[in-house]
């Protein structure tokens, strides 16, 4: 071997052992540093993105089992006790204390996030379809304690809707065991939605929730509401003759 060939392999050794300069380091870091700045709002979008098909999903699944449940008890929409076990008594149409989850459960499953009956203390990690991923790791206390007096069920049943004016609810046509054949338009016709935040801003898919319709069918409604907005905006529709939306699309 020449001495030149002794040299290159020499120096190239040294270029092995010598490790990186200060400059090359910082250059390094830099180049990781505008990469995680280019990748992290990327991962946050598809993370959020991911959260609201699972919502969606859920939602779909809801309306899928409703449909069983109406082709099982005589066309008829589920007699629930009311919107929610959140709401107590309000404007019950049963006494007994049966709502969604226990109605569409054989369809879907049970809801994992209501308390054992034997230990009502045992605390329960909801991963059922009647909760929304992203809602029910909710930062707003509020809603937390929403969610947890309504056994984890993130989904509000439309039991009463209300009246034309917006002034009072439509008690004597009500949702809840209904003829599903009575709604003017079952795709128009919201069964479920996501529980209304106060705080819009804090709502778990940015300016817009989740619905659950007559026909099956689940769609993500835009807008930026405050908890009213969607009582009165969307619960009405589909069941009665007019338009009574504030002009959201789905």
């Amino acid at each position: 071997m020449c001495k030149s060939q002794k040299a290159a392999i020499f120096s190239f050794r040294q270029s092995l052992t010598k490790g990186f300069t200060l400059i090359e380091l910082l250059v390094v870091i830099g180049i990781i540093a505008i990469l995680a700045g280019l990748l992290l709002p990327a991962l946050a979008k598809a993370k959020a993105k991911a959260g609201q098909s699972s919502c969606l999903n859920n939602c779909k699944q809801m309306g899928l089992a409703v449909t069983m449940y109406i082709s099982d008890y005589d066309e008829r929409i589920p007699l629930c006790r009311n919107w929610g076990k959140a709401w107590g008594g309000d404007h019950a149409l049963r006494n007994d204390l049966v709502w969604m989850p226990q109605l569409l459960e054989k369809y879907i499953g049970k809801n994992t996030g209501a308390p054992d009956i034997k230990n009502r203390n045992e605390i329960k990690t909801p991963h059922s379809v009647f909760a929304c991923p992203v809602a029910i790791k909710t930062n707003d206390k509020n809603m937390s304690s929403r969610f947890r007096s309504n056994d984890y069920v993130t989904y509000v049943w439309n039991h009463i809707y209300l009246n034309k004016n917006r002034s009072s609810y439509e008690t004597k046509r009500p949702v809840s065991g209904r003829k599903a054949g009575d709604c003017v338009n079952p795709t128009l016709s919201v069964l479920t939605w996501e529980m209304p935040y106060w705080d819009y801003k804090q709502m778990p898919h940015k300016k817009g929730i989740v619905l659950t319709y007559v026909d099956g069918h689940a769609a993500r409604m835009s807008g930026s509401p405050k908890e009213h907005d969607w009582w009165a905006y969307h619960s009405r529709d589909g069941w009665e003759e007019g338009t009574y939306t504030c002009g959201n699309s789905h």
